[in-house]
């Protein structure tokens, strides 16, 4: 099992459990309840220890006879019971022969009842057990449903466990009176149940602000729910003394009236302060309910029994049917979202048992204000009471239950828009005006009246881009939908109003439109096309969409769609005549305006228009071209024109000439890319001719500046240096410039005697694989090669291009160097030829750029830093690096080095420290 499966399973676990508990004990608990009613029953109800429980009923014998609370049934019969068990079996064998039933008080006194048994009534077990049981069975199908439909949801999963406690704890009521099969279940469903509660009052209807930012707080309550079980559990199990678990029940029905609280405190807050209007909704939905559910228990037991030393009788009969009111309430409001036209339903069946509450009200009152005049008892079937009902009934029912419909939308509900009126206004409204956006703000200011909705966006289909585009004048920031959007294809197949409810899945074809839900759409349909749609977001109130508002909208759609056709297709209108104009304006321009040199000629050569780029690359006037001849406007170019106008007249295609180089007084040598297309009239026939050239001298220029540096550094540098130099040659100065650079001077140490002694080829062969390995070295370290002196090799880091650590570049290619020459030696069979490279390092400022003419130069450095490298050079023993002190500076932490005498250099009053490279750390 995977991990995340496992973390699943976890989550699920404690709902599951509790369900599965409830439905259990609803199973078990009938066959318990009709064993136990069959057999004798004594007058009293047992609790944990034969203790006397506090329900009491009359004709009960035992409590009538004295048996109170918290007295301990111990002996029938002189026979000693110790637990319910023990009772039955003593009940079922004695039968219904009189009991001698011996108690013993809490304060240790004893006494003996004389007790004959009767059949348990069935009114005491329809409020001991029927009804706590229907409520049980209520309580678990609401849990299940709302865990069915988003199990995912940690709302879900403590509402369900919340339900399933509940029912616990209602269907085993009569087993913890009785046979105590389930005890330690109904006292661990006190502790569960207010837990679950106070869970569901942190993340229902939405997560509290302080649990989003420390998600654990949530989970506190589970922690007193242990301690509480735990404690419960035990001493059920192993009792200390008889009334032990009284007090841990007490604790339980604290932490039950705590989490009532807490729960109706987190609604009461989040109708204050949530922006989220349905979440408000909901809200005040659940503490309208949780308020009638817990009033009762609340009130009349709860705080009796925490804040004070008296316990009152549970009177299971009334509390527990209105517990019914939480779970409902939830339901409702969770189903509300689910169901178009449930807050209609619900308003109307309240309004008709209202009524007839008031019908039969009016009735009994009827025959108890006839009976006090007439001073004489009358019965409900005198004709006389009949009549004057009936007669009453008639007049006053519809007006009543007008009355009391008002009233409770007035109360619970947004009083209903009068659609009429809205629908006259709009049909009167949009005819006079095909204005896009007055027509924007009607519709908006009608259905702000009648709707009061969060966004409204009217989409209309745009034919130049194909997408339906938002128009609103209190809407910004509505996405555009193209026509093959899912969406729009959705609501062009539902041919009516929808509603996207937030409590229900959406459609498979919408996965993925989650930021929609609780948005209507209404579809716009012309002659069978959808040329736009309605986008209205939740209602500012909270209320929800019912099947008359759709059908407004529908009659709102059908009354403006010809009128938002007519304004799309007037816009459209209106677009492509200011398009029209536009282009005409730019047509007018775009010669003028285009960096293509553009020269139209009649079929006699002479130029008709003249454009200013043309101008500009030819350096003639206007003025001086126009109406004249090619001829007499471009002698240098007149030859190559009068081939491309006559060719393509001839040809009737365009015709191209790849690129001329010509001069023209005005500008000088003008390398010119021309193309000519001839002008046709309506009959294809040839009018003149259209030439067009761009002036390519700048490029032709920087492309032979690029040569020269191809040229210039293409064999002395790196070749990424060189790249970058081409990319934008104006990265380098040619004319020279002071720079921080590094400087490395290597020679090959006794070269002179060497060659004095070998073959000239031998020594040519021998320099160059030395100096090609002194050339590669550099080149690695993206070194500029400055010159080969002989056998001498100077090179420069950070010129022309910047580098940061140019420093220690230079020494890494000096120690590559003597690397890459041990590796030669081994190649070389005559030691003769092992020479070995002295090398100086420097870092500070050189001149660098151009020496020589601006024909034949050297790219090199000059100054006191190449003095160094070279004074270093020739201090240097074979085989060995010397290094300025400001070079060891820069690199003292990436090599080893030891420090050694200064040393003089010529021109300089004071001596250069020096250091020897030991090798790199």
């Amino acid at each position: 099992m995977q991990p995340g499966t496992r973390a699943s399973w976890f989550e699920h676990a404690v709902p599951l459990a509790a369900i599965v508990i409830a439905l259990a004990m609803l199973a078990l608990t009938p066959f318990w309840a009709l064993e136990w009613v069959r057999q004798p029953f004594l007058g009293v109800l047992l609790e944990p220890n034969n203790i006397v429980s506090q329900i009491d009923e009359a004709g009960w014998p035992a409590r009538n006879m004295g048996a109170n609370w918290s007295d301990q049934l111990v002996k029938l019969n002189g026979k000693l019971v110790g637990n319910a068990d023990e009772v039955s079996a003593f009940l079922k064998a004695n039968g219904f022969a009189p009991v001698q039933a011996e108690f013993v008080k809490p304060t240790g006194g004893a006494y003996i009842l004389t007790i004959t048994p009767i059949r348990f009534p069935f009114g005491s077990l329809l409020t001991t057990f029927i009804i706590p049981y229907l409520t049980g069975l209520v309580f678990l199908l609401t849990g299940l449903w709302a865990y069915r439909i988003r199990s995912d949801l940690r709302a879900s999963r403590a509402f369900v466990t919340f339900t399933a406690a509940v029912s616990v704890l209602t269907t085993t009521f009569l087993d913890m009176n009785t046979t105590h099969h389930a005890v330690i279940l109904w006292a661990l469903s006190i502790s569960v149940g207010a837990g679950a509660l106070a869970h569901l009052a942190l993340v229902f209807p939405q997560q509290m602000p302080f649990v989003d930012r420390r998600p654990y707080l949530r989970y506190i309550p589970w922690l007193f729910v242990l301690a509480l079980s735990a404690a419960t559990a035990l001493e059920l199990i192993s009792p200390k003394e008889p009334l032990g678990y009284v007090q841990l029940w007490i604790t339980g029905y604290a932490f039950i009236l705590f989490s009532m609280l807490l729960f109706g405190g987190t609604l009461f807050v989040r109708i204050v302060r949530s922006q989220s209007a349905i979440v408000r909704q909901q809200s005040r939905v659940i503490i309208f309910g949780s308020t009638i559910a817990f009033i009762p228990v609340f009130t009349l037991y709860l705080i009796p029994i925490v804040f004070s030393s008296s316990i009152p009788e549970f009177q299971g009969g009334f509390f527990f049917p209105m517990l019914v009111f939480l779970p409902l309430s939830v339901t409702y409001a969770i189903v509300r979202y689910r169901l178009l036209d449930v807050d209609r339903i619900f308003s109307r069946a309240l309004a008709y048992l209202l009524t007839m509450g008031i019908a039969l009200g009016t009735f009994y009152g009827l025959i108890a204000l006839i009976s006090y005049l007439i001073e004489e008892s009358i019965g409900a079937d005198n004709p006389l009471v009949i009549g004057l009902f009936l007669v009453i009934l008639a007049v006053g029912l519809i007006p009543v239950r007008d009355l009391i419909q008002r009233a409770i939308d007035r109360l619970f509900y947004r009083a209903p828009a009068d659609y009429r009126r809205a629908l006259t206004s709009l049909s009167r409204s949009l005819v006079v005006t095909p204005d896009l956006t007055h027509i924007l703000r009607l519709l908006e200011e009608q259905l702000h009246q009648a709707l009061s909705p969060e966004r409204f966006v009217i989409y209309l289909y745009n034919d130049e881009y194909g997408q339906y585009f938002p128009h609103a004048t209190r809407e910004d920031s509505a996405p555009a939908y193209p026509a093959d959007e899912p969406l729009v294809r959705h609501i062009q197949k539902a041919h009516a109003p929808f509603w996207l409810s937030p409590g229900m899945p959406l459609p498979e074809d919408l996965r993925g439109y989650d930021r929609l839900l609780g948005f209507t759409f209404v579809p716009l349909l012309y002659e069978g096309r959808l040329i736009g749609f309605f986008a209205l977001g939740p209602r500012r109130s909270g209320e929800l969409y019912n099947s008359d508002d759709l059908d407004f909208l529908a009659a709102v759609a059908a009354q403006s769609t010809l009128a938002l056709e007519n304004a799309r297709l007037f816009a459209n209108l209106r677009r492509t005549l200011d398009q029209t104009l536009e282009m005409k304006s730019l047509m007018d321009d775009i010669f003028s305006s285009i960096a293509t040199g553009v020269i139209t000629t009649d079929l006699a050569h002479e130029i008709t228009l003249f454009n200013h780029a043309a101008e500009e690359i030819l350096g003639i006037p206007m003025d001086q071209v126009i109406g004249r001849s090619m001829e007499q406007a471009f002698p240098s170019l007149y030859s190559d024109f009068l081939y491309l106008t006559e060719t393509a007249a001839m040809q009737g295609a365009p015709v191209f000439i790849s690129e001329i180089t010509r001069i023209i007084p005005a500008r000088g040598e003008l390398a010119l890319r021309v193309s000519c297309a001839p002008l046709l009239d309506a009959y294809r026939s040839a009018k003149g001719a259209t030439i067009f050239f761009e002036d390519l001298t700048e490029r032709r220029k920087l492309e032979a500046e690029q040569e020269r540096i191809r040229q210039t550094f293409g064999r002395v540098v790196a070749p990424r240096v060189r790249d970058r130099l081409l990319a934008d040659p104006r990265n380098l100065r040619l004319d020279g410039s002071k720079e921080t650079v590094s400087i490395l001077f290597a020679d090959l140490s006794g070269f002179t005697s060497y060659s004095e002694k070998q073959e000239p080829e031998t020594v040519f062969k021998v320099l160059n694989a030395y100096l090609s390995l002194a050339a590669d070295a550099v080149l690695k370290e993206e070194g500029t090669l400055d010159k080969f002196m002989g056998d001498a090799v100077l090179a420069i880091w950070n010129s022309p291009d910047l580098q940061g650590d140019h420093a220690l570049r230079a020494v890494r290619a000096a120690h590559d160097i003597l690397l890459r020459s041990a590796e030669l030696h081994r190649s070389f069979n005559e030691t003769e030829h092992r020479l070995s490279f002295r090398i100086g390092v420097a870092t500070g400022s050189a001149i660098i750029g151009n020496v020589g003419t601006s024909d034949l130069f050297n790219y090199t450095a000059i100054g006191d830093t190449v003095n160094i490298a070279q004074r270093l050079q020739v201090t240097a023993e074979p085989g060995e690096i010397l290094m300025q002190k400001s070079t060891y500076e820069i690199v003292a932490d990436k090599i080893k080095a030891e420090p050694l005498e200064p040393i003089s250099v010529r021109g300089r009053e004071q001596q250069v420290e020096v250091y020897r490279f030991m090798g790199l750390s």
